[in-house]
């Protein structure tokens, strides 16, 4: 995997030549790929997200020795990693004669910010509130026992994934030239690299990962993939090779 980024306030612009696609404004030195070796094209713009709200409301009689558990899971891939890492945290409560509805939401509570989720928890008057951590955005809740009917459960606020990236998660990723500042538009290609000594035989595939700050325009560029015949490369869609460069690859691979 190799990763190029673009700086705030660059001008990235795309050009075709000689069977080369030239990238220009990238952070160090510009980009030069052989288009007939782009096996796909992607672009992902930076979105930021929503937090999932869910609230578990307890009601109700409340009768010793009935049991209230819930299980919770949440997905903690991080970016630019195989995924996916699911967290399951099952949460267990044993009525007692002196608990009330608020006691029973502060156990709930308590037992979910000790957990390694990435969820905030709170307690109002018996209703608990599990609120997301950005950019885990969504996580799911379900019964696994209320001996006494006194849990119900809603979702208030619906998770939206975020995409794209965040400068500082760039940063933590140790991604040269990226801003902590900045949100990033991402393409990424997925190439054949050709041998150093030949330029029509791959010697394997890769992924390059380009981003883009969100404040600058990628119309230049993705007028050139459109040029190039990669499929659509408009927001949140993904570009693929169309029939005639995967003859063109036939041909090639007829040569070698």
């Amino acid at each position: 995997m190799k990763n190029y980024i673009v700086q705030p306030g660059a001008t990235l612009t795309g050009a075709v030549s000689d069977g080369v696609l030239s990238i220009a404004g990238t952070f160090g030195s510009p980009v030069s790929l052989l288009w007939s070796n782009i096996k796909k094209a992607e672009y992902v713009a930076y979105g930021a997200g929503t937090a999932q709200v869910s609230t578990v409301t307890i009601a109700g009689t409340l009768t010793p020795g009935n049991i209230v558990s819930l299980q919770i899971s949440q997905d903690l891939t991080k970016a630019n990693t195989v995924g996916p890492r699911e967290k399951v945290a099952i949460i267990t409560h044993v009525i007692n004669a002196a608990d009330t509805v608020t006691s029973i939401a502060a156990s709930i509570v308590a037992q979910v910010n000790n957990q390694p989720l990435e969820i905030v928890a709170t307690n109002a008057s018996g209703v608990v509130t599990l609120t997301a951590n950005l950019p885990y955005a969504l996580f799911s809740v379900s019964e696994v026992k209320d001996d006494g009917s006194n849990v119900a459960l809603a979702t208030g606020t619906p998770g939206v994934k975020p995409t794209g990236f965040t400068g500082a998660e760039l940063v933590s990723l140790e991604i040269p030239g990226a801003v902590a500042s900045a949100n990033y538009a991402i393409f990424k290609f997925i190439y054949a690299t050709p041998k150093a000594d030949d330029k029509i035989v791959a010697e394997h595939t890769e992924v390059l990962n380009l981003y883009v700050p969100s404040t600058v325009s990628v119309t230049d560029l993705s007028n050139a993939l459109t040029a190039m015949d990669i499929a659509d490369v408009s927001a949140n869609t993904v570009g693929a090779i169309n029939a005639a460069l995967a003859q063109v690859r036939e041909y090639l691979a007829k040569l070698s």
